[in-house]
């Protein structure tokens, strides 16, 4: 009898404290899965074409991954750019902006272009901060003339330049927030979609508090958008990501 409760004295503490072990794990992990707003609504058939875009064109996975990238990650960035894109539009104010741009300077540097919705203001940002940091093979004349402007908004208008652009801004990220840790990878997707839609040249803390709250029309005090960049992103990844990550997504059509 004495053996029996001695054995049940001990036990009984290391079953207890086994559960709490597991408990806190369990706990951990829950923290760590991503929360997913489902969006499927709200982004309707333009996400389906964004994706089925990229996944008609894997040479742009395929370079992401010449580059030593991650594809899902590099793409999670512009996919919400992707779903406001509009040929039409583009054609119609993108030609007209381009002219003031080229003739006028920087304060009409802010028009959107391209599938990936790339303004010549990121392009130019991108230029220098890449040249600066010597990240790669490209020469750039960033100074601010007719001419130079008249060749960044020439390679806008280049799908392969746009896919260059989105390499080096996923370079420079990588090198100034080398030293976070992330969650996951959709944690990172988050920042950098971030990053890429309100400017990758503010600071860290404020890209942070800008993933949170929706944007807001300062005249109307409206919310612009019923969903995040980063939610997208994210989305993205979830859904979606594994079919490009490795070359997956070259093999669909």
């Amino acid at each position: 009898m004495n053996s029996f409760k001695y054995k049940t004295a001990f036990v009984l503490p290391f079953a207890l404290l086994l559960v709490a072990i597991c408990y806190g794990a369990v706990a951990a992990y829950a923290q760590d899965k991503v929360a997913v707003k489902d969006l499927t609504s709200e982004l309707g058939n333009k996400y389906y074409d964004a994706v089925d875009f990229l996944l008609k064109n894997p040479w742009m996975t395929d370079t992401i991954i010449l580059e030593k990238l991650q594809p899902d990650i590099a793409l999670s960035a512009v996919i919400p750019a992707m779903i406001r894109y509009s040929a039409l539009r583009d054609i119609v104010e993108a030609s007209a902006m381009r002219t003031l741009y080229i003739r006028s300077g920087r304060k009409y540097a802010h028009y959107s272009v391209g599938r990936f919705q790339m303004k010549p203001s990121f392009a130019e940002l991108v230029e220098r901060t890449y040249t600066r940091q010597k990240l790669g093979p490209y020469k750039f004349v960033i100074s601010n003339t007719p001419k130079a402007r008249s060749e960044r908004a020439r390679r806008l208008e280049s799908m392969e330049w746009q896919l260059r652009y989105l390499v080096m801004f996923n370079k420079i990220m990588d090198k100034r927030y080398a030293h976070i840790k992330w969650k996951n990878d959709e944690d990172k997707a988050r920042f950098y979609a971030t990053a890429f839609d309100v400017g990758f040249n503010r600071d860290e803390r404020t890209i942070r508090r800008m993933m949170t709250p929706r944007k807001i029309n300062i005249r109307t005090k409206k919310v612009d958008s019923k969903y995040r960049t980063g939610d997208v992103a994210v989305w993205f990844m979830v859904n979606d990501g594994h079919r490009f990550r490795g070359g997956e997504g070259s093999s669909e059509n």
